[in-house]
């Protein structure tokens, strides 16, 4: 599959090539990627990343922001051909089971404005930095100090870290300044992290039942389900959305002994 830059979260903003290819695993790869995934986030998130840069050596130039959308992007061509999965959600209230089909074209990022994916100036403990917006290769400077040394395991966290500049040049200043944010710093932190990460919009599911007599949109109840959270069980989905017919295993005739 062939993604255009300009349908990424970040709009391809200063990429020099055009597209990402990513492709379905094949069910050798399917059972290696399951019998391989680290339990541990942190590792698995390095084997995600791995996983995608077979595919696209550019992965590695690629802003973390576009990562997280590709590997969701991977498990849903693995497991759907007409890129759709079917979800059901409990109404919170009402508890019946609402049925929704979501289509890869419905999945909506919040507009990215230009003017934010130069970095900026934050003042963070009293100090002063430059933040940028990390690729592969950036977030690579920061998170290999966490891999190895375990200071650190929270990958939220790690992400936020990852967008101040020169992190390896005084990353235990970097670190205690964002680990011990307080007050408007934490609101700060936050900001940052949505601007730079949490771009998907999440999913509304409406529930018919309570909604079927208020007219007031600003009124109608829809919950909400994360992009990420899709793709639970590679197999599952695989067989779910896949199946098969009596043409597909046609068995040998019994033969008759006597």
């Amino acid at each position: 599959m062939q993604l255009l830059s300009q349908q990424l979260p970040s709009g391809g903003y200063g990429y020099p090539f055009p597209s990402i290819t990513i492709n379905p695993m094949t069910f050798f790869e399917v059972t290696g990627y399951l019998g391989s995934v680290p339990e541990d986030p942190l590792n698995r998130y390095l084997f995600d990343m791995k996983v995608l840069e077979k595919d696209d050596p550019n992965i590695r130039r690629c802003y973390i922001m576009d990562i997280d959308f590709l590997i969701f992007v991977k498990k849903l061509i693995t497991v759907s051909k007409d890129l759709s999965v079917n979800i059901t959600v409990t109404c919170p209230d009402c508890k019946k089971d609402i049925n929704k089909t979501i289509q890869f074209n419905h999945i909506r990022f919040k507009a990215i404005d230009p003017a934010i994916m130069e970095g900026s100036f934050i003042e963070l403990n009293g100090r002063r930095y430059e933040t940028i917006v990390p690729t592969v290769d950036d977030f690579m400077k920061v998170f290999q100090k966490y891999l190895v040394y375990r200071k650190l395991e929270d990958l939220d966290l790690i992400k936020t870290i990852a967008l101040i500049k020169d992190f390896e040049f005084k990353g235990n200043e970097v670190e205690d300044a964002v680990v011990g944010a307080k007050y408007e710093d934490i609101t700060m932190l936050l900001a940052l992290k949505d601007l730079y990460y949490d771009r998907v919009e999440p999913i509304q599911v409406e529930c018919p039942e309570c909604n079927k007599n208020i007219k007031n949109e600003e009124e109608r109840r829809y919950m909400t389900v994360s992009v990420n959270n899709l793709i639970v069980d590679f197999f599952r989905e695989i067989v779910r959305y896949n199946p098969i017919d009596a043409t597909k295993i046609q068995f040998k005739q019994v033969r008759k002994i006597g």
